[in-house]
Formats: C-alpha cells, sequence, structure tokens
C-alpha cells in the first residue's frame, strides 16, 4: 500500500502542469468484432454485443473479472471445472473483446442489468457466479438484488464496502490525466501492482495479452475512462453492501490474497462476519489477484466449494 501511495504521488507531481486532452477514438462495432475475431462468440444485449465463452456441461457457472483484466483471466480456472458444470467466461461492457460503447453509462446498475440479461437469455437456472475485484460486486449487487435465483457465490478481492470503487485507477479521475493515464506503461504498471511476483504471475506476454484490446479498439481508453468515471459503485454500496449484506442469503466463499495493496485483508475479513455462514479462504504470498499469482491454489479452493 505504502508502495502505491508513492507512486500516486510521483504521478501527482508529474501531472502538474499536464494539460493533455483524453484518449480518443470510435470503437469497433459489432460487426467489427465478429470479423476481427471469427471463432469468438458473442450475444447481442440492449443493443451491445458481448464476448463470452462457454464449456462443458452440467450447473452453469459463471466467471466475471474486473476492471483493466478480461475473461482471459479465468483461463487457469475455468477448463478445471467443467466437470458437471457449463462454464461461462464474460467480456464486461468496455473490456475484453466485448463492444465498447461511448453512449451508454458504464454504471453498476449497467452491469447488473447487462449479467440478468445475459443469465435469462441463455436460461440458466440458479447460476453459481464467481467474480473478482468489479466482477465480484456485480455478482453481489445481482444476488442481493434477485434472491432466490443464485446458487452460490465467489467473491475474490472485491470491493463491496464504499470507498473501494476502482482501486489503484482512482488517479484516471483527474482532470486532464486520462490520456497520459491510459497509457500503456500506466496500465502494465496497474496490472504489475496487482500481483506479489510481478516477473513470474505477469510476464511481459501476459501483459501483452491484456492490453491487446487496447491497442486493437481506438475506442478502449475512451470506455476505460468512461468505467472508472462512471461506475458510481459507492452509491450502490452504501444501500446494498457493506454490513447490509448480513440479509444475503446465499452459500458464499471469499478468496483474498493476503497482501492486496488495494483492498486490505480486512474488508474480507469484515465479509466474513457479515455476509451469513460464509466461508473465507486466504490465499498467501498473494496481491490484489490472486488468480494470476497462485492459480492452482485458487481453482482447487473453489472446486470444493462448488462441489459439496
Amino acid at each position: 500500500m505504502k508502495q502505491w501511495g508513492v507512486f500516486a504521488s510521483v504521478l501527482c507531481i508529474l501531472l502538474v502542469g499536464t494539460a493533455g486532452c483524453g484518449p480518443s477514438g470510435t470503437s469497433l462495432t459489432a460487426q467489427q468484432l465478429q470479423e476481427k475475431n471469427k471463432d469468438a462468440k458473442f450475444v447481442q444485449i440492449d443493443g451491445v454485443s458481448l464476448h463470452y465463452t462457454q464449456d462443458g456441461l452440467g450447473k452453469p457457472l459463471i466467471f466475471l473479472h474486473g476492471l483493466l483484466t478480461s475473461a482471459h483471466l479465468w483461463r487457469a480456472i475455468a477448463p478445471g471445472l467443467t466437470y458437471g458444470n457449463t462454464t461461462y467466461c464474460l467480456d464486461l461492457m468496455g473490456s475484453g473483446l466485448s463492444e465498447k460503447p461511448q453512449n451508454l453509462t458504464y454504471s453498476i446498475d449497467t452491469y447488473v442489468t447487462q449479467l440478468g440479461k445475459f443469465i435469462d437469455g441463455f436460461h440458466l437456472e440458479n447460476p453459481i457466479l464467481v467474480g473478482h475485484d468489479i466482477g465480484g460486486s456485480i455478482a453481489t449487487l445481482y444476488a442481493v438484488r434477485n434472491p432466490g435465483k443464485v446458487r452460490k457465490l465467489v467473491v475474490v478481492n472485491s470491493p463491496l464496502y464504499p470507498g473501494f470503487s476502482t482501486p489503484g485507477l482512482g488517479l484516471l479521475k483527474v482532470p486532464f490525466a486520462n490520456g497520459f493515464l491510459t497509457a500503456d506503461w500506466f496500465l502494465q504498471r496497474a496490472l504489475r501492482g496487482s500481483v506479489l511476483k510481478p516477473e513470474q504471475a505477469m510476464p511481459n506476454s501476459l501483459l501483452s495479452q491484456y492490453l491487446a484490446p487496447y491497442t486493437n479498439d481506438p475506442g478502449a481508453r475512451v470506455a476505460l475512462v468512461k468505467q472508472v468515471k462512471e461506475l458510481n459503485l459507492d452509491a450502490a454500496l452504501k444501500s446494498e453492501g457493506g454490513d447490509n449484506l448480513s440479509k444475503l442469503q446465499v452459500p458464499t466463499l471469499i478468496i483474498w490474497g493476503d497482501t492486496d495493496p488495494y483492498i486490505s485483508l480486512h474488508m474480507s475479513q469484515d465479509l466474513k462476519k457479515t455476509i451469513p455462514g460464509s466461508e473465507q479462504y486466504v490465499v498467501l504470498k498473494t496481491g490484489h489477484n490472486p488468480i494470476e499469482d497462485r492459480p492452482e491454489d485458487v481453482r482447487q479452493r473453489l472446486k470444493e466449494f462448488i462441489d459439496k
């Protein structure tokens, strides 16, 4: 946390006197996305083309990623859980291969609504929801708003108390800084900062895969700024998150990296006390993204929770 604070302070100093314009570019259309990714699966939800993967056969199991990542996050997790389950890994609007419209609001309510329509459109009865970062926030708010419609819930290092809406990316809200802070070097720094051992868990080859959408889609950086600025997660968490989660009646597993620099381990402990009957699993020697730090450990714990 101290390292990120120093980094943020240096950035603020660098931004003094910087008056660059924000990122610009027109997002690829649904047709262009399909043409560039001929083998990929897309679904239209309220006029937005969302990319997803599907594998296995059985109970529905939906994976949601967080800011800066994509469905690619689950590449080492989902394949090991297909026995008895149908896995769906969804790219959120504005991320991965999904469409990045510039005329829509990237609010938490929009994301929860899109998840609901994805579930209804595929007729997925009582799915298990797994989410990392804001993906866990989306999954949790869906469960809160749709009692009895979620079989189980798994949240991984997810902001579920007000004040942690955009961990590590709040600087994107600084006026005139958008273009400066959506450059590749900043995105690389944020991604590397999410793992404890970047040279192992976030090598250059993986960084290139995560940054590919920002290179291939001219509107991706605009969408990232909209995600951060318009998410409005705190407002929802004040009324439906935090201590209000004591009303949540869903078997819940809380997975957390023990040295998360963005969202303290203390939040997971508070969640464990608040959510009735919830289980907590701390992944040792990991940061904000234990999925990349120790995928085998996370997958094994997920499997145990899902199967029992």
